[in-house]
């Protein structure tokens, strides 16, 4: 750089001042929101004339996401969506007729009960999860009181 001519240091500075000016022209028009948004908007109705299927089709995707979320909120706070009432026995009606007493009159009302539910799979998962927990406890209770009786041995 020191052996450099003067006329070459000036050709350079030029060129460095082109370059700033073209950067601070980009970065000017990158920060013009409006008129990005006016280009975007001409392209669009560009495309649209063109050929509107895209367009249709985004619209159409957008509205249907919208749609899905509507629903699986509506979904979500009506009672049917509470999976409690699964995991409880159906009220499936038994009639218990009244036993005849001495004088053989039926004395007080027929009955209705409650029976469980066979058909329902998800009592039955939990039947039979709790079995298991269950039997491991039994299973963890037995160690505990045999680990108990080795420690007093020693």
């Amino acid at each position: 750089m020191a052996k450099d001519s003067l006329p070459e240091l000036e050709l350079a500075n030029v060129r460095t001042r082109e370059r700033m000016t073209d950067t601070v022209t980009e970065l000017r028009r990158r920060a013009d929101v409006p008129a990005r948004t006016r280009l975007a908007i001409a392209k669009a109705r560009q495309r649209w004339h063109r050929d509107p299927t895209p367009l249709v089709a985004l619209g159409v995707t957008a509205a249907t996401g919208i749609a899905a979320i509507v629903v699986g909120v509506r979904i979500r706070h009506s009672p049917a969506a509470r999976f409690d009432a699964l995991l409880t026995p159906a009220p499936v009606p038994v009639f218990k007729p009244v036993k005849p007493g001495k004088d053989g009159k039926a004395k007080g009302v027929p009955a209705f009960s409650r029976k469980e539910d066979k058909g329902n799979p998800v009592l039955q998962e939990r039947k039979a999860r709790d079995a298991r927990l269950a039997k491991v406890a039994k299973q963890a209770k037995k160690a505990r009181k045999q680990a108990a009786k080795r420690a007093k041995r020693i």
